[in-house]
């Protein structure tokens, strides 16, 4: 019979679940959403920020006071899921990135990728080299693979396709934005677009 997963991992099934379709919701229903996703979202990347090491070991704190679980985890394996939590936790404030047009939008989305990118190919390379698998990268793969698949699609379009799909009920918006975008040491186009911001709070 499966063993049943920690409550710390079946917590954190369940608030990825929440998020992916809180993001969902707000493509389809617009920005009414955004202090739900903001919040939904933050809490998330919180969550893996502190407790990656044990979702991605599917172990809870006492656990390590026993010593046969204490004998499994191997050095790569505390680096490696300490990593993924951070990693993960970076990639969700990203998505955030994608859906506010924050300043840094870019960077955030394309580093999101890459680190993501990065640390499933050397979890990958290492289980290779080694000749081991672990449910470990298995786990981490499976939650990158649905952050990659959302920050591509915040990342990759063209930006005003991105604007009319995510802001379509808010065509000031997008017209601040863009104005912004192409005057940024304007003060007053800056003031234009924190005001239109405001409206979704």
């Amino acid at each position: 019979m499966r063993r049943r997963d920690p409550l710390m991992n079946e917590v954190e099934k369940a608030g990825a679940i929440t998020v992916i379709i809180v993001w969902l919701l707000r493509i389809f229903l617009g920005p009414e959403l955004n202090f739900v996703l903001l919040v939904a979202t933050t809490l998330l990347s919180v969550y893996y920020l502190w407790f990656g090491f044990f979702i991605f070991n599917k172990i809870q704190p006492p656990d390590l006071l026993r010593k046969k679980v204490r004998e499994h985890i191997t050095p790569f394996r505390l680096v490696a899921s300490i990593l993924m939590g951070l990693v993960i936790s970076y990639a969700l404030i990203g998505v955030l990135f994608g859906f506010f047009f924050y300043t840094g939008m870019q960077f955030m989305l394309a580093s999101s990728v890459l680190l993501l990118g990065l640390l499933a190919g050397a979890t990958i390379t290492w289980h290779f080299i080694r000749k081991t698998s672990t449910g470990l990268g298995l786990r981490f793969y499976l939650r990158a693979g649905v952050l990659m698949l959302f920050l591509l699609l915040l990342w990759a379009p063209p930006l005003e396709k991105r604007l009319k799909v995510l802001y379509r009920q808010n065509p000031g918006f997008i017209e601040a934005y863009l104005d912004y975008r192409a005057n940024p040491h304007d003060q007053e186009a800056l003031e234009k677009l924190r005001e239109e911001r405001s409206h979704f709070r």
